[in-house]
């Protein structure tokens, strides 16, 4: 039986998971930029204030007599002859002058970006979420209840079940049998290729989970050290996930230390995006266990026969 080999073991982050990445870093940036403005375009005018007349700057106005008065004293004419008096309301008392100012203004501009931009980044989320209700003001979107988390958790632990059980049965007892060579089989070549099985099944709905893997020989990564030799105490495989999930730059682990006749090997499973759970953690544990008992049956089947062979 042939099998086929896979070596495509890297995780590639996708294009819309970049996106998710810096929509954080783009709203913060975009408000700093807007409150920068604010405060420099405020300092500006202050200081144009202070300069050209220091008491409007603490909100005193200079009565300036307008030029038809003056011209009306000088030459003893009544200004109301020639021009129908205005009438104060509360309008122009109040609010005008509060509408008008410059800082005003400034702060008015700065508030109404302000919230476009915050509007703006309340709805693109909703392109890349899975949402299913979300009320902002009078618009509505929808989100996630939690009887649908339940069933999508429970697909997923069911579809890990999958997995285990492939493991376990003899369609996998006889793909290990396609790696015979001379009596002889390389348990790593088996691991790596059972790793690219599962790897695929990752993919699949509803796991939907990407991650790389790497199988060394005697020792791992010296900045995995700690989880290497924590494995190698207790005997089981470790899981170390990344407190901020939406950080693209760090990793979820899990490694595995083992031994086959003598040789140790480390396993480190790492995903950006996926972080591992319990049943990820038995899930490989298994995967190691299962490949060393088939390795072994066969080779000692292969052995069991030459030896009968031989002797007939």
């Amino acid at each position: 039986m042939e099998v086929r080999k896979t070596t495509k073991n890297r995780e590639s982050r996708s294009f819309f998971q970049w996106i998710n990445f810096f929509i954080p870093y783009a709203y913060t940036a975009g408000i700093a930029l807007i409150v920068t403005w604010m405060v420099a375009a405020s300092l500006l005018i202050g200081i144009a204030t202070i300069k050209e007349d220091p008491k409007a700057f603490i909100l005193q106005e200079k009565n300036i007599e307008s030029p038809t008065d003056s011209v009306a004293g000088t030459v003893g004419i009544d200004p109301s002859v020639n021009e129908s008096p205005k009438e104060e309301t509360a309008f122009t008392i109040i609010v005008k002058p509060f509408v008008e100012s410059d800082f005003n203004k400034i702060i008015f501009r700065g508030l109404f970006l302000l919230f476009i931009w915050m509007f703006l980044f309340l709805i693109i989320p909703v392109a890349f979420k899975r949402l299913k209700r979300f009320k902002f003001l009078n618009l509505e979107f929808e989100v996630d209840d939690i009887e649908q988390a339940a069933i999508e958790t429970i697909e997923i632990s069911g579809t890990k079940a999958q997995l285990m059980a492939y493991l376990t049965g003899d369609d996998a007892s006889g793909r290990t049998l396609g790696f015979l060579n001379d009596s002889a089989i390389d348990y790593k070549e088996v691991l790596e290729y059972f790793l690219s099985e599962i790897q695929v099944g990752y993919k699949k709905n509803p796991l939907n989970a990407t991650f790389s893997y790497e199988v060394y020989s005697q020792s791992g990564p010296e900045d995995l050290k700690d989880l290497i030799e924590e494995s190698k105490e207790t005997g089981e495989s470790v899981v170390s996930n990344k407190i901020n999930e939406g950080n693209l730059f760090k990793k979820n682990y899990l490694v595995f230390y083992f031994c086959y006749n003598n040789d140790e090997y480390v396993t480190v499973i790492n995903s950006y995006t996926y972080p591992f759970d319990i049943f990820d953690k038995y899930l490989f544990e298994l995967l190691h266990k299962i490949v060393s008992k088939n390795v072994e049956n066969i080779e000692y089947m292969v052995v069991l026969t030459n030896t009968n062979g031989n002797q007939m």
